[in-house]
Protein backbone atom coordinates (compact mmCIF):
# COMPACT_ATOMS: atom_id res chain seq x y z
CA UNK A 1 0.00 0.00 0.00
CA UNK A 2 3.39 2.07 0.97
CA UNK A 3 5.11 1.99 -2.83
CA UNK A 4 1.18 2.53 -4.33
CA UNK A 5 0.91 5.50 -2.47
CA UNK A 6 4.95 6.82 -3.25
CA UNK A 7 4.35 5.53 -7.03
CA UNK A 8 1.02 8.34 -7.06
CA UNK A 9 2.95 10.82 -5.34
CA UNK A 10 5.46 10.34 -7.86
CA UNK A 11 2.77 10.29 -10.68
CA UNK A 12 1.15 13.66 -9.49
CA UNK A 13 5.02 15.12 -9.32
CA UNK A 14 5.99 14.34 -12.63
CA UNK A 15 2.54 15.65 -14.29
CA UNK A 16 3.14 19.14 -12.57
CA UNK A 17 6.59 19.20 -13.99
CA UNK A 18 5.41 17.99 -17.08
CA UNK A 19 2.15 20.53 -17.01
CA UNK A 20 4.91 23.73 -16.15
CA UNK A 21 7.45 22.63 -18.74
CA UNK A 22 5.26 22.37 -21.40
CA UNK A 23 3.78 25.95 -20.39
CA UNK A 24 7.00 27.22 -20.12
CA UNK A 25 7.53 26.11 -23.64
CA UNK A 26 4.63 27.90 -24.84
CA UNK A 27 5.97 30.83 -26.59
CA UNK A 28 4.74 33.09 -28.06
CA UNK A 29 4.04 33.42 -32.04
CA UNK A 30 3.82 37.39 -32.32
CA UNK A 31 6.90 38.40 -32.99
CA UNK A 32 8.27 41.87 -32.98
CA UNK A 33 7.83 44.67 -36.01
CA UNK A 34 7.86 48.16 -36.94
CA UNK A 35 4.74 50.32 -36.69
CA UNK A 36 4.45 51.39 -40.64
CA UNK A 37 3.90 55.44 -41.24
CA UNK A 38 0.46 56.39 -41.93
CA UNK A 39 0.59 57.34 -45.67
CA UNK A 40 -2.95 58.23 -46.44
CA UNK A 41 -4.81 61.92 -46.29
CA UNK A 42 -7.89 61.81 -45.13
CA UNK A 43 -10.67 63.99 -46.67
CA UNK A 44 -10.28 62.46 -50.15
CA UNK A 45 -10.14 58.65 -49.19
CA UNK A 46 -13.43 59.65 -46.79
CA UNK A 47 -15.34 61.08 -49.14
CA UNK A 48 -15.09 58.28 -51.80
CA UNK A 49 -16.41 55.98 -49.14
CA UNK A 50 -18.87 58.15 -48.28
CA UNK A 51 -20.12 58.92 -52.04
CA UNK A 52 -19.29 54.19 -52.64
CA UNK A 53 -22.15 53.98 -49.98
CA UNK A 54 -24.79 56.27 -51.62
CA UNK A 55 -25.41 53.32 -54.51
CA UNK A 56 -28.39 51.00 -52.97
CA UNK A 57 -26.08 47.80 -54.53
CA UNK A 58 -28.66 45.57 -52.42
CA UNK A 59 -28.69 41.54 -52.86
CA UNK A 60 -32.39 40.28 -51.94
CA UNK A 61 -32.04 36.70 -53.34
CA UNK A 62 -31.03 34.42 -55.81
CA UNK A 63 -34.16 34.54 -57.75
CA UNK A 64 -34.97 38.55 -57.33
CA UNK A 65 -33.84 41.25 -59.97
CA UNK A 66 -31.63 43.55 -59.17
CA UNK A 67 -31.62 47.86 -59.08
CA UNK A 68 -29.38 47.74 -62.63
CA UNK A 69 -29.27 51.42 -62.26
CA UNK A 70 -27.49 51.82 -58.86
CA UNK A 71 -25.17 48.97 -59.93
CA UNK A 72 -24.32 50.32 -62.99
CA UNK A 73 -23.80 53.59 -61.01
CA UNK A 74 -21.68 52.53 -58.28
CA UNK A 75 -19.49 50.73 -61.57
CA UNK A 76 -18.88 53.86 -63.29
CA UNK A 77 -18.19 55.94 -60.00
CA UNK A 78 -15.38 53.57 -60.00
CA UNK A 79 -14.36 53.89 -63.23
CA UNK A 80 -13.97 57.93 -62.37
CA UNK A 81 -12.64 57.77 -59.36
CA UNK A 82 -9.86 55.65 -59.78
CA UNK A 83 -8.37 56.59 -63.16
CA UNK A 84 -4.77 54.84 -62.81
CA UNK A 85 -6.61 51.70 -61.80
CA UNK A 86 -9.19 51.81 -64.87
CA UNK A 87 -6.19 52.71 -67.20
CA UNK A 88 -3.01 51.09 -66.25
CA UNK A 89 -5.02 47.39 -64.98
CA UNK A 90 -5.85 45.11 -67.16
CA UNK A 91 -10.11 44.98 -66.44
CA UNK A 92 -12.75 42.71 -67.19
CA UNK A 93 -16.47 42.56 -66.67
CA UNK A 94 -18.53 39.08 -65.87
CA UNK A 95 -21.80 39.12 -65.76
CA UNK A 96 -22.39 42.68 -66.70
CA UNK A 97 -21.11 43.77 -62.37
CA UNK A 98 -18.34 41.94 -61.62
CA UNK A 99 -15.10 43.02 -61.94
CA UNK A 100 -11.67 41.55 -62.14
CA UNK A 101 -8.18 43.71 -62.54
CA UNK A 102 -4.99 42.24 -63.30
CA UNK A 103 -1.54 44.37 -62.40
CA UNK A 104 1.01 42.56 -64.39
CA UNK A 105 4.19 41.84 -62.08
CA UNK A 106 7.35 41.77 -63.23
CA UNK A 107 8.18 38.19 -62.54
CA UNK A 108 5.53 36.27 -64.53
CA UNK A 109 7.03 33.06 -63.23
CA UNK A 110 5.94 33.96 -59.84
CA UNK A 111 2.29 32.91 -58.83
CA UNK A 112 0.21 35.69 -58.40
CA UNK A 113 -2.09 36.83 -55.51
CA UNK A 114 -5.77 37.64 -55.34
CA UNK A 115 -7.35 40.35 -53.24
CA UNK A 116 -11.05 40.33 -52.97
CA UNK A 117 -14.20 42.26 -51.53
CA UNK A 118 -17.68 42.39 -52.70
CA UNK A 119 -19.71 45.75 -53.14
CA UNK A 120 -23.03 44.21 -53.29
CA UNK A 121 -25.25 44.44 -49.17
CA UNK A 122 -27.72 42.89 -47.51
CA UNK A 123 -31.38 44.99 -47.76
CA UNK A 124 -31.28 47.70 -44.87
CA UNK A 125 -34.82 47.29 -43.80
CA UNK A 126 -37.32 49.85 -42.33
CA UNK A 127 -34.81 53.54 -43.12
CA UNK A 128 -37.18 55.10 -40.22
CA UNK A 129 -35.36 52.83 -37.57
CA UNK A 130 -31.54 54.02 -38.85
CA UNK A 131 -29.85 56.92 -37.03
CA UNK A 132 -28.76 57.65 -40.31
CA UNK A 133 -29.95 57.02 -43.75
CA UNK A 134 -28.71 53.52 -44.42
CA UNK A 135 -27.22 54.86 -47.93
CA UNK A 136 -26.27 58.41 -47.17
CA UNK A 137 -22.82 57.55 -46.55
CA UNK A 138 -23.11 60.43 -43.60
CA UNK A 139 -19.86 61.28 -42.23
CA UNK A 140 -20.17 62.62 -38.92
CA UNK A 141 -16.61 63.51 -38.12
CA UNK A 142 -15.71 60.50 -36.12
CA UNK A 143 -18.00 57.77 -37.98
CA UNK A 144 -19.23 57.15 -41.68
CA UNK A 145 -22.90 55.61 -41.50
CA UNK A 146 -24.44 52.81 -44.09
CA UNK A 147 -24.80 49.45 -45.27
CA UNK A 148 -21.48 48.40 -46.55
CA UNK A 149 -19.31 50.56 -44.17
CA UNK A 150 -18.30 46.83 -42.56
CA UNK A 151 -19.90 44.66 -44.95
CA UNK A 152 -17.86 45.20 -47.40
CA UNK A 153 -17.61 48.26 -49.55
CA UNK A 154 -15.00 49.37 -47.06
CA UNK A 155 -12.41 46.57 -48.23
CA UNK A 156 -12.87 47.81 -51.82
CA UNK A 157 -12.35 51.30 -51.50
CA UNK A 158 -9.51 50.65 -49.07
CA UNK A 159 -7.73 48.31 -51.99
CA UNK A 160 -8.96 50.81 -54.91
CA UNK A 161 -7.19 53.86 -52.35
CA UNK A 162 -3.88 51.75 -52.09
CA UNK A 163 -3.66 50.73 -55.75
CA UNK A 164 -4.59 54.15 -56.99
CA UNK A 165 -1.63 55.34 -54.58
CA UNK A 166 0.76 53.12 -55.64
CA UNK A 167 0.32 53.52 -59.27
CA UNK A 168 0.83 57.45 -58.60
CA UNK A 169 4.41 56.86 -56.70
CA UNK A 170 5.11 54.75 -59.76
CA UNK A 171 5.47 51.17 -57.84
CA UNK A 172 5.47 48.10 -60.16
CA UNK A 173 5.06 44.63 -58.07
CA UNK A 174 6.87 41.87 -58.43
CA UNK A 175 4.46 39.08 -58.50
CA UNK A 176 0.83 39.89 -60.47
CA UNK A 177 -1.52 41.18 -58.61
CA UNK A 178 -5.97 40.17 -59.37
CA UNK A 179 -8.43 42.56 -57.51
CA UNK A 180 -11.52 40.34 -57.70
CA UNK A 181 -15.10 42.85 -57.15
CA UNK A 182 -17.96 40.60 -56.54
CA UNK A 183 -21.32 41.80 -57.23
CA UNK A 184 -23.36 38.99 -55.78
CA UNK A 185 -21.78 37.62 -52.75
CA UNK A 186 -24.87 37.78 -50.42
CA UNK A 187 -27.03 35.96 -52.62
CA UNK A 188 -24.46 33.13 -52.90
CA UNK A 189 -21.54 34.44 -55.69
CA UNK A 190 -22.52 32.34 -58.23
CA UNK A 191 -22.44 35.09 -61.13
CA UNK A 192 -18.99 37.03 -59.51
CA UNK A 193 -16.52 35.31 -57.50
CA UNK A 194 -17.57 31.93 -58.69
CA UNK A 195 -17.67 32.97 -62.56
CA UNK A 196 -14.05 34.46 -62.09
CA UNK A 197 -12.36 31.90 -60.46
CA UNK A 198 -13.74 29.74 -63.29
CA UNK A 199 -12.46 31.84 -65.48
CA UNK A 200 -8.95 31.99 -63.83
CA UNK A 201 -9.36 27.91 -63.70
CA UNK A 202 -9.72 27.58 -67.01
CA UNK A 203 -6.52 30.09 -68.19
CA UNK A 204 -4.47 27.57 -65.53
CA UNK A 205 -3.67 30.71 -63.69
CA UNK A 206 -2.26 29.19 -60.43
CA UNK A 207 -2.30 31.36 -57.68
CA UNK A 208 -0.09 32.16 -54.17
CA UNK A 209 -3.08 33.29 -51.91
CA UNK A 210 -5.92 34.50 -51.71
CA UNK A 211 -7.14 37.76 -49.51
CA UNK A 212 -10.84 37.86 -48.87
CA UNK A 213 -13.30 39.70 -45.98
CA UNK A 214 -14.10 37.18 -42.91
CA UNK A 215 -12.32 37.99 -40.23
CA UNK A 216 -11.54 41.32 -38.50
CA UNK A 217 -9.19 43.46 -35.39
CA UNK A 218 -11.50 42.75 -32.61
CA UNK A 219 -12.08 44.44 -29.40
CA UNK A 220 -13.35 42.86 -26.33
CA UNK A 221 -14.03 39.48 -27.80
CA UNK A 222 -11.39 36.99 -27.54
CA UNK A 223 -11.98 36.46 -22.92
CA UNK A 224 -8.47 37.18 -20.81
CA UNK A 225 -6.83 39.50 -23.44
CA UNK A 226 -7.32 42.69 -23.05
CA UNK A 227 -5.57 43.86 -25.95
CA UNK A 228 -7.74 43.62 -29.25
CA UNK A 229 -6.84 40.37 -31.34
CA UNK A 230 -6.84 40.23 -34.97
CA UNK A 231 -8.47 37.21 -36.72
CA UNK A 232 -7.07 35.48 -39.94
CA UNK A 233 -9.88 32.57 -41.03
CA UNK A 234 -8.04 29.68 -42.33
CA UNK A 235 -11.39 28.20 -43.30
CA UNK A 236 -15.01 28.70 -43.14
CA UNK A 237 -17.64 26.54 -42.05
CA UNK A 238 -20.17 24.71 -44.66
CA UNK A 239 -23.99 25.07 -44.97
CA UNK A 240 -26.98 22.65 -45.08
CA UNK A 241 -30.56 23.46 -44.20
CA UNK A 242 -32.51 19.95 -43.75
CA UNK A 243 -36.25 20.30 -44.10
CA UNK A 244 -38.14 17.95 -41.92
CA UNK A 245 -41.97 16.92 -43.19
CA UNK A 246 -45.06 14.38 -42.05
CA UNK A 247 -48.50 13.80 -43.24
CA UNK A 248 -50.63 12.20 -40.75
CA UNK A 249 -54.87 12.12 -40.82
CA UNK A 250 -55.81 15.12 -39.29
CA UNK A 251 -59.60 15.88 -37.78
CA UNK A 252 -61.59 17.82 -35.30
CA UNK A 253 -59.27 19.41 -32.27
CA UNK A 254 -61.96 18.18 -29.87
CA UNK A 255 -61.23 14.31 -30.38
CA UNK A 256 -57.30 14.34 -30.92
CA UNK A 257 -55.22 11.43 -31.37
CA UNK A 258 -51.93 11.11 -29.07
CA UNK A 259 -50.07 11.92 -32.27
CA UNK A 260 -50.63 14.11 -34.85
CA UNK A 261 -48.04 15.46 -38.03
CA UNK A 262 -47.41 18.40 -35.82
CA UNK A 263 -46.52 16.64 -32.60
CA UNK A 264 -44.48 14.18 -34.62
CA UNK A 265 -42.39 17.08 -36.50
CA UNK A 266 -41.61 19.32 -33.06
CA UNK A 267 -40.46 15.39 -31.52
CA UNK A 268 -38.09 15.74 -34.44
CA UNK A 269 -37.30 19.02 -33.66
CA UNK A 270 -36.66 18.85 -30.47
CA UNK A 271 -34.52 15.17 -30.19
CA UNK A 272 -32.12 17.69 -32.52
CA UNK A 273 -31.92 20.52 -30.56
CA UNK A 274 -31.05 18.29 -27.37
CA UNK A 275 -29.09 15.75 -28.98
CA UNK A 276 -26.92 17.81 -31.24
CA UNK A 277 -23.07 16.56 -33.04
CA UNK A 278 -20.62 16.43 -30.40
CA UNK A 279 -18.07 19.40 -30.27
CA UNK A 280 -14.29 18.83 -31.53
CA UNK A 281 -10.88 20.91 -32.06
CA UNK A 282 -10.66 21.40 -35.44
CA UNK A 283 -7.76 22.45 -37.15
CA UNK A 284 -8.24 26.41 -37.23
CA UNK A 285 -9.00 26.10 -33.38
CA UNK A 286 -6.12 24.38 -32.57
CA UNK A 287 -3.71 27.07 -34.27
CA UNK A 288 -6.11 29.76 -32.65
CA UNK A 289 -4.95 28.26 -29.44
CA UNK A 290 -1.65 28.21 -30.37
CA UNK A 291 -1.29 31.72 -31.22
CA UNK A 292 -3.44 33.65 -28.52
CA UNK A 293 -2.95 31.10 -25.57
CA UNK A 294 0.60 32.26 -24.86
CA UNK A 295 -0.52 35.65 -24.65
CA UNK A 296 -3.16 34.85 -21.73
CA UNK A 297 -2.72 34.88 -17.93
CA UNK A 298 -0.86 32.03 -16.47
CA UNK A 299 -3.34 29.97 -15.18
CA UNK A 300 -5.12 29.79 -18.70
CA UNK A 301 -1.69 29.66 -20.17
CA UNK A 302 -1.67 26.41 -18.31
CA UNK A 303 -4.88 25.02 -19.91
CA UNK A 304 -4.08 25.79 -23.11
CA UNK A 305 -0.66 25.06 -23.42
CA UNK A 306 -2.01 21.28 -21.90
CA UNK A 307 -4.66 20.16 -24.27
CA UNK A 308 -3.86 16.74 -24.20
CA UNK A 309 -5.05 16.77 -20.28
CA UNK A 310 -7.85 19.97 -20.42
CA UNK A 311 -9.50 19.39 -23.85
CA UNK A 312 -12.60 18.43 -22.40
CA UNK A 313 -12.30 21.61 -19.77
CA UNK A 314 -11.38 23.87 -22.98
CA UNK A 315 -14.70 22.17 -24.80
CA UNK A 316 -16.83 22.66 -21.77
CA UNK A 317 -16.18 26.55 -21.44
CA UNK A 318 -16.14 26.55 -25.13
CA UNK A 319 -20.09 25.22 -26.04
CA UNK A 320 -20.96 27.80 -22.98
CA UNK A 321 -21.04 30.33 -25.39
CA UNK A 322 -23.44 30.96 -28.61
CA UNK A 323 -19.80 32.22 -30.40
CA UNK A 324 -17.76 29.93 -28.74
CA UNK A 325 -20.16 26.78 -29.34
CA UNK A 326 -19.92 28.10 -33.05
CA UNK A 327 -16.33 27.45 -33.29
CA UNK A 328 -16.00 23.87 -31.91
CA UNK A 329 -19.52 22.46 -32.84
CA UNK A 330 -21.27 21.79 -36.44
CA UNK A 331 -24.35 23.68 -34.71
CA UNK A 332 -28.21 22.82 -35.23
CA UNK A 333 -30.58 25.83 -35.17
CA UNK A 334 -34.12 25.10 -35.87
CA UNK A 335 -35.45 28.27 -38.26
CA UNK A 336 -38.74 27.76 -39.94
CA UNK A 337 -41.82 25.57 -38.30
CA UNK A 338 -45.45 25.70 -40.90
CA UNK A 339 -48.56 23.74 -39.81
CA UNK A 340 -52.05 23.86 -39.40
CA UNK A 341 -54.89 26.29 -40.68
CA UNK A 342 -57.19 26.47 -37.76
CA UNK A 343 -57.21 26.42 -34.15
CA UNK A 344 -59.81 24.29 -33.81
CA UNK A 345 -58.56 21.74 -36.43
CA UNK A 346 -55.87 19.25 -36.39
CA UNK A 347 -53.42 19.93 -39.18
CA UNK A 348 -52.50 16.66 -41.66
CA UNK A 349 -49.50 18.23 -42.65
CA UNK A 350 -46.21 19.99 -40.91
CA UNK A 351 -42.98 20.67 -41.61
CA UNK A 352 -39.53 22.20 -40.09
CA UNK A 353 -36.09 23.62 -41.85
CA UNK A 354 -33.32 22.75 -39.54
CA UNK A 355 -30.06 25.07 -40.84
CA UNK A 356 -26.57 23.03 -39.83
CA UNK A 357 -23.17 25.12 -39.91
CA UNK A 358 -20.95 22.35 -40.68
CA UNK A 359 -17.41 22.27 -38.88
CA UNK A 360 -14.39 21.30 -40.87
CA UNK A 361 -14.01 17.59 -40.95
CA UNK A 362 -17.77 16.77 -41.35
CA UNK A 363 -19.63 17.34 -44.65
CA UNK A 364 -23.33 17.56 -45.48
CA UNK A 365 -23.37 13.89 -45.49
CA UNK A 366 -22.54 12.80 -42.23
CA UNK A 367 -24.97 16.06 -40.96
CA UNK A 368 -27.95 14.21 -42.92
CA UNK A 369 -26.80 10.66 -41.39
CA UNK A 370 -27.01 12.05 -37.93
CA UNK A 371 -30.21 14.01 -38.42
CA UNK A 372 -31.44 10.34 -39.64
CA UNK A 373 -30.26 8.32 -36.92
CA UNK A 374 -31.12 10.87 -34.14
CA UNK A 375 -35.43 11.26 -35.01
CA UNK A 376 -35.72 7.72 -35.42
CA UNK A 377 -38.89 7.68 -37.18
CA UNK A 378 -39.91 6.89 -40.38
CA UNK A 379 -43.08 8.58 -40.50
CA UNK A 380 -40.74 11.89 -40.86
CA UNK A 381 -39.58 12.50 -44.47
CA UNK A 382 -35.87 13.88 -43.99
CA UNK A 383 -34.07 15.97 -46.80
CA UNK A 384 -31.44 18.59 -48.21
CA UNK A 385 -32.74 21.84 -49.40
CA UNK A 386 -30.47 21.29 -52.34
CA UNK A 387 -30.50 25.26 -54.05
CA UNK A 388 -27.82 26.23 -51.68
CA UNK A 389 -25.43 23.52 -49.82
CA UNK A 390 -21.94 24.38 -48.66
CA UNK A 391 -18.95 22.19 -47.60
CA UNK A 392 -16.51 23.23 -45.48
CA UNK A 393 -13.86 25.34 -46.66
CA UNK A 394 -10.39 23.12 -46.75
CA UNK A 395 -7.98 24.09 -44.40
CA UNK A 396 -5.18 26.73 -45.15
CA UNK A 397 -2.22 26.02 -43.61
CA UNK A 398 -0.52 28.87 -41.47
CA UNK A 399 3.55 27.63 -42.76
CA UNK A 400 3.07 29.98 -46.51
CA UNK A 401 4.13 32.83 -47.57
CA UNK A 402 0.69 34.37 -48.16
CA UNK A 403 -0.09 33.89 -44.30
CA UNK A 404 3.00 34.96 -43.00
CA UNK A 405 2.86 38.44 -45.57
CA UNK A 406 -0.60 38.95 -43.82
CA UNK A 407 0.25 38.06 -40.25
CA UNK A 408 3.54 40.78 -40.60
CA UNK A 409 1.17 43.29 -42.25
CA UNK A 410 -1.20 42.97 -39.63
CA UNK A 411 1.64 43.45 -36.53
CA UNK A 412 3.15 46.52 -38.51
CA UNK A 413 -0.43 48.25 -39.11
CA UNK A 414 -1.81 47.48 -35.92
CA UNK A 415 1.16 46.87 -33.58
CA UNK A 416 -1.29 46.44 -30.68
CA UNK A 417 -3.01 43.62 -31.81
CA UNK A 418 -2.33 39.56 -31.12
CA UNK A 419 -2.42 37.99 -34.53
CA UNK A 420 -4.00 34.50 -34.69
CA UNK A 421 -5.78 32.31 -37.02
CA UNK A 422 -9.18 31.23 -36.84
CA UNK A 423 -12.53 29.17 -38.18
CA UNK A 424 -14.42 31.88 -39.86
CA UNK A 425 -18.22 31.61 -39.21
CA UNK A 426 -20.13 32.98 -42.21
CA UNK A 427 -19.39 32.22 -45.94
CA UNK A 428 -16.81 34.21 -47.87
CA UNK A 429 -17.31 34.69 -51.77
CA UNK A 430 -12.98 33.01 -51.34
CA UNK A 431 -14.56 29.25 -51.18
CA UNK A 432 -15.35 29.35 -55.44
CA UNK A 433 -11.29 29.64 -55.08
CA UNK A 434 -10.43 26.28 -53.67
CA UNK A 435 -9.58 24.92 -56.77
CA UNK A 436 -7.15 26.97 -57.83
CA UNK A 437 -4.91 27.59 -54.88
CA UNK A 438 -5.00 25.64 -51.10
CA UNK A 439 -4.24 29.25 -49.62
CA UNK A 440 -7.20 31.32 -48.58
CA UNK A 441 -7.13 33.71 -45.93
CA UNK A 442 -9.81 35.75 -44.59
CA UNK A 443 -9.37 39.18 -42.80
CA UNK A 444 -10.61 42.87 -43.37
CA UNK A 445 -8.60 45.57 -42.34
CA UNK A 446 -11.33 46.75 -40.04
CA UNK A 447 -12.06 47.45 -36.28
CA UNK A 448 -14.99 46.12 -34.29
CA UNK A 449 -16.55 45.31 -31.51
CA UNK A 450 -19.41 42.71 -30.33
CA UNK A 451 -21.48 45.80 -30.86
CA UNK A 452 -20.20 46.89 -33.99
CA UNK A 453 -21.12 42.92 -35.27
CA UNK A 454 -24.68 43.40 -34.26
CA UNK A 455 -24.52 46.14 -36.76
CA UNK A 456 -23.39 44.03 -39.51
CA UNK A 457 -26.92 42.89 -41.50
CA UNK A 458 -28.54 45.04 -38.66
CA UNK A 459 -29.21 48.09 -37.99
CA UNK A 460 -26.97 51.27 -37.99
CA UNK A 461 -23.91 49.74 -39.91
CA UNK A 462 -20.82 52.43 -39.64
CA UNK A 463 -16.96 52.48 -39.27
CA UNK A 464 -14.57 54.61 -37.90
CA UNK A 465 -13.27 56.95 -40.24
CA UNK A 466 -9.46 56.48 -38.48
CA UNK A 467 -10.16 53.17 -38.96
CA UNK A 468 -11.08 53.10 -42.80
CA UNK A 469 -7.77 54.96 -43.20
CA UNK A 470 -5.61 52.26 -41.37
CA UNK A 471 -7.22 49.82 -43.52
CA UNK A 472 -6.22 51.24 -46.72
CA UNK A 473 -2.62 51.50 -45.05
CA UNK A 474 -3.26 47.95 -44.42
CA UNK A 475 -3.46 47.06 -48.26
CA UNK A 476 -0.65 49.65 -49.22
CA UNK A 477 1.82 47.82 -47.03
CA UNK A 478 0.47 43.85 -47.52
CA UNK A 479 0.98 45.14 -51.35
CA UNK A 480 5.00 46.32 -50.72
CA UNK A 481 5.69 43.14 -48.49
CA UNK A 482 4.66 41.00 -51.61
CA UNK A 483 8.29 42.50 -53.25
CA UNK A 484 10.04 40.03 -50.03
Amino acid sequence: MKKLFQFLIWLIVIMIVALIVRTLLFKSQQGSYILQEQIISEGESVKNLSEAIGFPTVSYSIDSSIDTAAFEGYLNFIFHKYPLVNERLEREIFNHFSLLYKWRGRDTSLNPVVLMAHYDVVPAGDNQEWERGPFSGYNDGTYIWGRGTLDDKASMISILEAVERLLREGFVPERTIYLSFGHDKEISGERGARTIASSLKKRDVKVEFVLDEGMAVTYGMVPMIKKPVALIGTSEKGYVSVRLSCSLPGGHSSTPERESALTVIARAVTRLNENQIKPQLSGPVEDFIRYVGPEMPFYAKVIFANRWLFKSLLLKVYTGSASGNALVRTTTAPTIIKSGIKDNVIPVTAEAVVNFRILPGENSGSVIEHVKKTIKDSRVVIEPLRDFINEPAPVSPVDTKGFMAVFRTIRQIYPEAVVAPTLTLSASDSRHFSEITRNIYRFAPIMVTSEDMTRIHGLNERIKAEDFLRGINFYYQLIKNLQQ
